[in-house]
């Protein structure tokens, strides 16, 4: 099996970019006030420099797949996605490493194109989306999931499916933007987490 502990992408003229299983955010508190929240935006922002230059170049989310619900034991497999754009059964071409899936966590970093108040999506079962380690969709999302971002900064971003269910609901980051279309969240604004980007917190 692949490990779980590091991967190497090549992006835009040969540039690796080294992935560290430390970079994986922890899961946020079920609900949180907007003060913490709006705290966490504000350390997001400040980190923006940092995290576009060890990122240059929107690649998409690193996911890591897991044989058990819950995301427990270790991940059987770890890529990189692109898009978060899959059917039901979550798909994974050429992926025979892994022979049933019982949840995914997908990780990195999200720019927003324009600056305003968006609202996050999770039609799958189990889902989840945090933004600045709240979530924002999904189970246990509070009823207005919107969030205000500001354009080309940079803010954390995790995507789970605690456990995969053959429900026929695709699984999609998808968010309605401040002028109100809803689309899947394209790979220029998807960044993976990076050691850079991972050492510069506290």
């Amino acid at each position: 099996m692949r490990s779980a502990m590091a991967l190497a992408v090549i992006a835009g003229g040969g540039t690796a970019l080294f992935l560290a299983r430390s970079a994986v955010l922890p899961l946020a508190p079920a609900k949180s006030s907007a003060g913490l929240m709006e705290a966490e935006l504000v350390r997001a922002a400040a980190r923006a420099d940092i995290c576009s230059a060890a990122n240059a170049v929107g690649v998409g989310l690193r996911g890591e797949y897991f044989t058990q619900p819950f995301l427990r034991g270790k991940a059987a497999l770890v890529r990189v996605d692109e898009t978060i754009d899959f059917d039901a059964s979550i798909k994974r071409p050429g992926s025979g490493d892994v022979p049933a899936l019982g949840s995914v966590r997908w990780s990195g970093w999200i720019k927003p194109p324009m600056s305003g108040s968006y609202r996050f999506h999770a039609d799958a079962p189990n889902m989840q989306v945090l933004v600045a380690r709240n979530v924002v969709a999904g189970v246990d999302a509070p009823p207005d999931g919107k969030v205000e971002l500001a354009a080309g900064r940079f803010y954390p971003v995790e995507v789970i499916v605690n456990k995969i269910a053959d429900s026929g609901a695709p699984v999609k980051l998808e968010w309605t933007a401040p002028h109100g279309a809803r689309y899947v969240v394209p790979r220029a604004l998807l960044n993976v987490p990076s050691e850079t980007a991972t050492a510069s917190r506290s």
